[in-house]
């Protein structure tokens, strides 16, 4: 297989035998699985979280009384619950496991952004510009690069979104910072939602193809499908 086959098989499973064996020969592909099979131990770990007695009803009740306002995920669940969620290794993380573990059905990928993006707030408290260099080195990994975005970037790191490495981005625009999750995928997985998505303080929109999953979010109201053409187009895979 070729480098770009390799790391996107890679990103879709660290554990596939065929891509370890591709590695075994080849050092620097060898140190990339091993930091994705760690990645993947990390996370594993952080799902490992005890759900408090009673969460699952309390859950239900809250995905009823939101079907019946239209709202995707609403902000007043989500600080009740603040506290809780940051014992585990990953707020996020938990907070997917425990709606999978009281529907039996995945946090829909809307849901999965808005409740990530509430949670890190800090991605938001630094005003220094990254360059869009050090963005496409960490891109790289993934077999892609930006050409651009529309204001500049504040926020870069990795970061897992629905069990998949991910790139976590935040941009500066004139309706204030933007969001964007670019997720890699295969040709068999998809994040199990498109379109576009809010609660009472985010809206997003999220768009998949053949290589990636590009997640956008921002403040209510912006206009965030004239920024996801922005990225989109800018997107390159290598």
């Amino acid at each position: 297989m070729n480098d770009l086959e390799f790391r996107r098989r890679l990103f879709a499973d660290p554990n596939d035998k065929e891509v370890a064996q591709e590695a075994a020969n080849n050092a620097e592909q060898q140190a990339l699985l091993e930091e994705l099979q760690a990645f993947d131990v990390q996370l594993n770990k952080a799902l490992d979280v005890k759900v408090p007695d009673g969460l699952a009803e309390r859950i239900l009740a809250n995905q009823q009384a939101d079907n019946a306002h239209n709202v995707v995920v609403k902000k007043g669940w989500f600080k009740r619950y603040k506290t809780p969620f940051a014992t585990a290794a990953s707020a996020t993380f938990a907070l997917g496991l425990y709606f999978m573990s009281a529907t039996q059905t995945p946090l829909l990928a809307g849901e999965h952004a808005l409740a990530h993006v509430h949670h890190e707030q800090a991605a938001f408290q630094s005003n220094a510009k990254i360059a869009l260099q050090v963005v496409n080195d960490k891109l790289s990994l993934f077999g892609a690069k930006l050409e651009s975005l529309p204001g500049d970037v504040t926020y870069a790191t990795f970061c897992n979104f629905k069990g998949q490495k991910s790139l976590h981005l935040v941009f500066q625009s004139e309706h204030g910072p933007m969001t964007v999750f670019i997720v890699p995928l295969s040709g068999k997985n998809s994040l199990g939602g498109d379109g576009q998505f809010k609660d009472d303080r985010y809206n997003g929109i999220i768009e998949q193809d053949q290589h990636a999953a590009t997640v956008l979010v921002a403040n209510l109201g912006s206009p965030v499908e004239k920024y996801q053409k922005n990225v989109a187009s800018a997107l390159r895979w290598l």
